[in-house]
């Protein structure tokens, strides 16, 4: 899932929403093949009268492909709502959307079970729940987003307004039908969670750090369900590494723009940096590492927090993490 979250005007723009989009990256589609039944224990999401809902008044929703995440360019704000779309209420999540009720019905439980892994990790208060969008088709979902271009590898993106505070109000996860459908299940479920998270941390937060930490840490929490070994799930990252192509420092916001090339690596890379911390120092240290290195103002302002947190809050500097984590990347690519 390639593409990256807030632009450069993303984050740091509280006039405008920010975003994070999700691409479809195949090859790691393919690796995320388990299914995802609906636990026992949760309750069957029940669907209403087929009511349009504003873009707005949305809460987050579910969306997102499996490995990356990303933010396009802002575009112009969702206007419309979907005609004809009904809406089925999960225990955590409202979906509305003009895809078949069935459907509607197994995005609900799966944002059910992505608000709950993101509760399990984001400790801040959040509303805990997510409205999702489903469109039926690729036009809906352009209209939603309020963009032309072509969004073919776009799986989803989260997208709202921002309150005075700097939080995120109203976000909803807008799901790209097309390549939403091509993901297996656990794909789906990854990408759910993906987003939930961003809806979590951006309704709790103001401001964001470096786009590496905001996607690294959404797909860390998309893969805590998973039991596949780091080394398979960043296959295309490590084979890089392996040819000698691999990073040299922390993904940089062009890394993560699907503009600028493929992106889905660099996602690959900011997870494994933050799958580091968070196993070095514990997820409460990596949450307070979050929180120190957002800002509400420029991406530089973010990168100066983010060095100071690296000192205040992990003990170490950004030079020497990077160090570490190279390392790592190194240890996972070699011959077994």
């Amino acid at each position: 899932m390639p593409l990256t979250d807030p632009t450069t005007r993303m984050p740091w723009r509280p006039s405008r929403a920010r975003r994070a989009v999700v691409v479809t990256l195949g090859v790691l589609a393919l690796a995320l093949t388990a299914g995802c039944d609906r636990d026992a224990d949760t309750p069957a999401p029940r669907a209403s009268v087929a009511t349009p809902t504003a873009p707005e008044s949305a809460q987050p929703a579910p969306t997102a492909p499996p490995t990356l995440a990303a933010s396009p360019p802002a575009g112009a704000e969702p206007a419309t709502p979907l005609p004809g779309a009904r809406t089925v209420q999960g225990r955590a999540s409202t979906v509305t959307g003009t895809v078949d009720e069935a459907t509607l019905t197994a995005y609900a439980a799966m944002a059910d079970r992505a608000v709950a892994e993101v509760s399990k990790r984001w400790k801040r208060p959040w509303p805990r729940r997510v409205t999702v969008i489903a469109p039926k088709d690729a036009t809906a979902f352009r209209e939603q987003v309020g963009r032309a271009d072509d969004l073919s590898q776009v799986a989803a993106i989260t997208d709202g307004p921002l309150g005075a505070d700097g939080r995120a109000t109203g976000d909803r996860i807008l799901l790209n039908p097309d390549a939403f459908a091509r993901l297996t299940p656990e794909g789906r479920q990854f990408v759910l969670t993906h987003e939930s998270t961003h809806v979590a941390v951006r309704s709790s937060l103001p401001g964001a750090p470096p786009l590496w930490l905001v996607e690294g840490y959404a797909d860390h929490v998309g893969y805590a369900a998973s039991d596949r070994r780091r080394a398979d799930l960043a296959a295309p990252l490590l084979e890089r590494v392996r040819n000698g192509s691999g990073p040299t420092r922390l993904p940089t916001q062009g890394d993560l723009d699907p503009g600028q090339g493929e992106i889905a690596p660099s996602y690959l890379a900011s997870w494994l940096a933050v799958d580091l911390i968070a196993r070095r120092h514990g997820e409460a240290r990596l949450e307070a590492f979050y929180e120190a290195s957002s800002v509400a103002s420029s991406p530089a302002d973010a990168d100066s927090a983010m060095d100071r947190a690296f000192a205040d809050v992990l003990g170490t500097t950004r030079a020497a993490f990077t160090k570490a984590w190279l390392a790592e990347l190194n240890q996972l690519a070699a011959p077994k």
